[in-house]
């Protein structure tokens, strides 16, 4: 099975900016509905953030990977 090294890199950096967008939407005029569904959104965004760099500080490379697992 081939890998991507960088791949959690480049997910982070995706989900980063995605994060920044969000922020920027938040601050904007929105709705209640609108607000709430944003930041839910933020919500499970930072959660994968998370996830991501702990997995690249861990330096996973694989889906076999223990710390992948729990």
């Amino acid at each position: 099975m081939e890998t991507d090294m960088l791949a959690l890199s480049d997910w982070l950096d995706i989900n980063k900016n995605q994060l920044s967008d969000l922020s920027d939407l938040v601050a904007g005029d929105l709705s209640k509905l609108q607000r709430k569904v944003i930041v839910a959104l933020v919500t499970t965004d930072v959660h994968a953030r998370d996830i991501v760099e702990e997995l690249k500080e861990a330096n996973v490379n694989s889906i076999y990977d223990f710390n992948w697992q729990k």
